[in-house]
């Protein structure tokens, strides 16, 4: 198979018309037929969203559930990837709550890719920034110079948001209004730090050569960070494609996971910690210690940047 999609159904907040939509937009827009997408279903899933995704399965041969495996996002995308993983060119990670906007997903990945041999993790836009004034940024922080030292993440100024005014965000007057904002994209594919794994892609080959995915919650906290440094580590780079679009839906604009994040968050940040010498976020006093560290990887790559000092591909 070309193409290897994960998701697991494993939080309590999910719905059936979160699932659907996730699993009807990966499905009309992925662009090709030759792909395997694997369904995950926790054990307190309840019943209403298991016949919706079983209904599902049986129109369309391309689906395969697993039901009651484990309730970890992390264990249930290892599981996936070396059982089937083998077998694919792509893989991706996928939430249940995505709605996947562009089509034919695959094509436009690759035609993006195809002159580069060193690219690892690979990003797209989440437009929910529409909606509301909700804060998506489409990749993770980094160590970038606004991130560290000018409050931008607080302010809500990173990378394509910078150029807007201050507390543009307050406002709070729906699609019509954020769609008019004079945002600075770039305007085409660029690197970028890690990704967020709401939903990403990465080669299978790429992916072997990162390593699985760190058991260090039962959600998906600082997964994506933790593999975004990994392909750094390996001398790959991380990318964004802006003109690629999903949604992560919020629909009351911030995490279904957040009370596990409080729950589980003081262990996995220690974890974190633990492997790469350092916290998240970095500490400003720390910096000097991740390069001398890693100067000689691309972890350092967006040292003294700011988010949106964008580097192009070619």
């Amino acid at each position: 198979m070309s193409v290897l999609i994960s998701m697991l159904v494993g939080s309590k907040l999910s719905t059936k018309s979160l699932v659907e939509r996730s699993i009807s937009s990966i499905l009309l827009n992925i662009g090709t037929d030759d792909f395997l997408l694997v369904v995950g279903i926790s054990s307190f899933i309840g019943s209403e969203i298991r016949k919706s995704i079983e209904s599902m399965k049986s129109m369309n041969n391309n689906i395969v559930v697993v039901t009651d495996y484990c309730s970890s996002f992390a264990e249930f995308h290892n599981y996936v990837f070396l059982k089937y993983g083998s077998e694919s060119k792509w893989v991706i990670i996928a939430h249940d709550d995505i709605e996947l906007k562009t089509k034919n997903l695959i094509n436009k990945i690759e035609d993006s890719v195809k002159d580069f041999t060193d690219i690892g993790w690979i990003s797209f836009t989440d437009d929910g920034y529409l909606q509301e004034g909700h804060w998506t940024p489409s990749t993770r922080e980094g160590f970038h110079y606004d991130f560290l030292y000018e409050n931008a993440w607080e302010r809500r100024k990173l990378f394509q948001f910078h150029s807007l005014e201050e507390d543009y965000w307050k406002v709070g007057k729906g699609i019509s209004y954020f769609s008019g904002l004079n945002y600075d994209f770039p305007t085409s594919i660029v690197k970028c730090h890690a990704p967020y794994s709401h939903f990403i892609a990465i080669e299978s080959e790429k992916l072997r050569r990162i390593g699985l995915c760190e058991v260090w919650s039962s959600v998906s906290l600082l997964i994506d960070e933790d593999w975004g440094l990994s392909a750094l580590r390996e001398g790959l780079i991380n990318v964004w494609i802006p003109d690629i679009i999903y949604a992560h839906v919020r629909e009351t604009g911030g995490t279904r996971a957040w009370p596990i994040i409080v729950r589980e968050g003081k262990q996995t940040h220690e974890l974190f910690a633990k492997k790469w010498g350092f916290p998240h976020p970095p500490a400003k006093d720390g910096l000097e210690k991740i390069k001398s560290m890693y100067g000689n990887t691309n972890i350092v790559w967006s040292f003294d940047k700011k988010s949106f000092d964008w580097e192009y591909l070619g």
